[in-house]
């Protein structure tokens, strides 16, 4: 039997057809332990040209020429270049990432949970000040699931997007595409995208009925932090501070890292493990139990005018083991947000309330398929591991369902 799962969070909370272009790179990206470096940004210098690894570190990159020198960036590597020519590419690139972590003088280590503490404080109160700033963009998101190592869903949706400090505020669905597997056994998970848009780093409110979260007037009252290292790349020196609930707070709460910068506090990055349990409502049939679940989310900022940053990624991975009269059934669900332009002003005349009920699967059916949108649009660049994801859909005709 079908289980149904409805996230209950208690909280308050230029696209454009790009040219045919000649030549396709594939490389993948590793760190100094031979393992995959996702999410990494792999850039032609010089020029608007780019893409991002997926989860194993794979990337696909067209350029009209060789030859062309390559820039890859991540947050905790140095950066790196790489001279590619035609002599290069007649195989898979690899290029490899030396972390950029640095050790720090005594001095400024003496009490690291201070340092961390006081950086944390510096960053709530610049979020504060510009909490009420109202930002527009464009978006892409991506949604996955698997059942049993098998992709049973798959959602490609483009957004117009406002956002501020707190995290996104409301969007307008543009165009969408959706094919589902039915399955017997498995999960329906109907919103997974609000843990992504209504999760937020920083609460300018916090209250007990909320999921506490790292960033906020009370902060230092509510988490413990402590720097574990600094890294450096080409900004400059990045703090990354570990944070978990007081054991008094006797609420929910994220636990993980985040990354500031240390000169200017600026947010860069925040990882989490998010209390999935308590945001849950579960509704199992005869013979199903929940034996465990578990979800993580990061959130990626980019630099925006003087010292501070804007909302530039977000991804979220879930993994609930049900068991059906004893036997496991696995569900993974996946979902990554990313803004690929950023605008000025809103784009459109009403951006849609993006609270915990809006239901991005039912929404993506709605609307007509149009081949002539999804086709060369460079936002949509192929990795090896998507193109893996579409052609199992296909194979199990779930493309049908559009």
């Amino acid at each position: 039997m079908k289980s149904s799962l409805l996230l209950l969070l208690v909280f308050l909370f230029g696209s454009h057809l790009a040219q045919a272009q000649a030549i396709l790179l594939k490389g993948r990206v590793l760190d100094e332990k031979n393992q995959p470096v996702p999410y990494a940004g792999v850039g032609v210098v010089g020029a608007e040209v780019g893409t991002a690894t997926n989860e194993a570190g794979e990337f696909l990159l067209r350029v009209p020429r060789l030859p062309q020198q390559l820039t890859v960036n991540s947050l905790g590597f140095e950066p790196a270049t790489l001279n590619v020519s035609a002599a290069t590419v007649a195989t898979a690139l690899e290029i490899r990432l030396k972390s950029s972590s640095v050790s720090l003088p005594e001095v400024r280590v003496r009490n690291p949970g201070q340092v961390a503490a006081e950086l944390v404080q510096r960053a709530s109160a610049k979020l504060a000040r510009h909490q009420r700033k109202a930002m527009y963009g464009q978006a892409f998101y991506r949604q996955k699931q698997r059942h049993n190592g098998r992709y049973t869903e798959f959602m490609d949706a483009f957004y117009d997007v406002r956002f501020t400090a707190e995290g996104v505020s409301g969007w307008q669905l543009t165009q969408a595409r959706y094919g589902q597997v039915k399955e017997e056994t498995g999960v329906d998970m109907m919103n997974f995208s609000a843990a992504l848009r209504l999760i937020p780093v920083f609460d300018p409110n916090p209250s007990p009925r909320k999921v506490a979260v790292p960033l906020g007037p009370r902060a230092t009252e509510q988490f413990v932090f402590q720097l574990r290292e600094v890294l450096r790349d080409e900004t400059g020196e990045v703090a990354v501070i570990d944070f978990r609930p007081r054991p008094e707070l006797g609420q929910s709460a994220l636990t993980g890292t985040l990354y500031l910068d240390m000169e200017t506090a600026t947010l860069r990055r925040m990882e989490s493990r998010v209390p999935i349990a308590d945001l849950m409502s579960l509704q199992f049939g005869e013979g199903t139990s929940l034996d465990s679940q578990n979800m993580r989310l990061t959130a990626d900022f980019a630099p925006y005018q003087d010292s501070l940053s804007q909302l530039r990624a977000v991804r979220a991975e879930q993994r609930i083991v049900l068991s059906y009269n004893g036997r496991p059934d696995t569900t993974t669900l996946s979902g990554n947000l990313f803004f690929y332009r950023y605008a000025k002003g809103a784009n459109t005349k009403g951006y849609k309330n993006t609270g915990v009920n809006y239901n991005d699967l039912r929404q993506a059916q709605k609307g007509p398929y149009e081949p002539e949108f999804w086709r060369n649009r460079e936002v949509l660049r192929a990795s090896p591991a998507e193109e893996r994801v579409i052609r199992d859909m296909e194979e199990q005709k779930a493309f049908g369902t559009f």
